[in-house]
């Protein structure tokens, strides 16, 4: 419940929906290891929903784990008290053969746990470089193209189909597209995921769609060549968004908000195109200014 007051002063009694942030502990446990018992990764904030779909884009976009050669599963295991708050609770089960020790300041992914955190995706330079050295040489993208109607009716499309926030007023959301083919119009979004968090919506959508943004080597040979893929969100573009998207080899981001410099210079580098301050009235073009026409 929440008052409302009115130019007249009056105050009105009125209903309120208020979107969910919730925390989830993440915990993770070698079947070989310290006798198979699980330790606590990190505790991160989200909107509750997608939990198994975020851990898998984070841990994805992050370089922390492999999620096909060192994750045996991830599952939900119930919820837990954290300082008089309910939590709920993932447990990534590593693969047997997999040797990454969370005790060890040797592994690969020891040190990026001192700066995993809930409110960005990453903090500070030394984060920066390593998720720098994470991101994947990729396959060069088809280089499809948009033009502005198409940029314009996707980011309507994401409007529309954000339900959380249309409630509330308080979430982030992420879609996912496919270029045309030949200068064909895109395809209509493909999924969409919402969040409190801007990084967490595309976490969400990345996890979701894994298996079709990362195919793996041997459905690569079998199959014509895999589409390219977009995002569209409704926040601001920070560098974290972009590595996620270099991560997921995905080749353009549409976004309501601005870009940030260093936004600008990873796309730059990963030759991702950049597209902010959609509007219904003007669009900006970042990077690749030759994909959007």
């Amino acid at each position: 419940m929440s008052f409302k007051l009115e130019q007249s002063h009056e105050r009105l009694t009125m209903d309120d929906h208020i979107v969910s942030e919730e925390p989830l502990e993440i915990w993770l446990k070698h079947p070989l290891k310290h006798a198979g018992k699980a330790g606590l990764l990190l505790t991160t904030m989200r909107s509750p929903g997608d939990d198994i779909a975020l851990v898998y884009g984070w841990l994805h976009t992050s370089g922390l784990l492999d999620v096909r050669s060192d994750v045996q599963s991830v599952t939900h295991t119930g919820s837990a008290r954290i300082k008089g708050h309910d939590a709920n609770q993932v447990l990534i089960t590593l693969h047997p053969q997999s040797r990454f020790d969370i005790d060890s300041a040797k592994s690969q992914g020891a040190s990026h746990l001192e700066y995993v955190n809930s409110g960005c995706g990453v903090c500070g330079q030394r984060s920066i470089d390593v998720l720098l050295e994470r991101i994947p040489a990729s396959e060069p993208p088809s280089k499809g193209k948009l033009n502005a109607h198409d940029v314009l009716s996707l980011a309507s499309t994401l409007r529309s189909q954000q339900g959380v926030f249309a409630l509330t007023g308080g979430c982030h959301g992420a879609g996912l597209f496919t270029l045309g083919k030949d200068h064909t119009p895109p395809s209509e979004l493909i999924d969409v995921r919402e969040d409190i968090g801007r990084h967490n919506a595309l976490d969400k959508l990345i996890g979701a769609n894994l298996s079709s943004l990362k195919p793996n080597k041997m459905s690569q040979k079998t199959a014509e060549k895999a589409p390219e893929y977009g995002v569209v969100i409704s926040s601001r573009i920070s560098f974290d968004i972009v590595q996620k998207a270099a991560m997921a080899n995905i080749g353009i981001i549409l976004a309501m908000g601005a870009p940030s410099s260093l936004a600008i210079e990873l796309a730059k580098e990963c030759d991702i195109c950049l597209v902010g301050f959609i509007s219904q009235k003007r669009i900006n073009v970042y990077t690749c200014e030759q994909r959007v026409v």
